[in-house]
């Protein structure tokens, strides 16, 4: 089993010495307000070699896992649900907005209906003419 630390560092499970897992997890049970100090000298206690990993690793491969384990689940939080569309408020809207996807599916057939470069920038040039469709749409013409 492979996890990861908050800092995105990996660890393998095999990394893990299941015996100091246990004993961080009894003293977190008997403590849940334990310092990863007491809990790093109680695992150093178990085996030795722990002292050889930072307080920021050992808390990371100890005592996070458990707690995270121990931890009720969190409730995921409910979607918003939205208020209504603009769609179905307006029926102004759906009429602006289809008159605007009108006027893009126009200028997106005309760029590739182009078929030199020069029918290209012919169409790319005329932009303001479709920009001016969009706003008469909207009303802001």
């Amino acid at each position: 089993m492979v996890t990861s630390t908050p800092k995105g560092d990996v660890i393998h499970m095999s990394d893990v010495d299941q015996k100091v897992l246990a004993a961080v997890e009894a003293a977190l049970k008997k403590n849940p307000k334990a310092s990863v100090d007491e809990l790093f000298e109680i695992a150093k206690g178990v085996n030795r070699s722990v002292s050889a990993l930072t307080k920021r690793q050992f808390h990371a491969r100890y005592p996070l896992q458990i707690k995270r384990k121990l931890s009720p689940p969190r409730p995921r939080r409910a979607r918003k649900a939205k208020q209504g569309s603009r769609r179905g408020r307006h029926g102004r809207n759906d009429s602006v907005r289809d008159a605007v996807r009108a006027t893009f599916l126009k200028f997106a057939s005309d760029l590739a209906a182009a078929d030199a470069r020069k029918d290209l920038v012919h169409v790319v040039a005329g932009v303001d003419r479709y920009v001016a469709e969009v706003l008469k749409a909207t009303g802001r013409a």
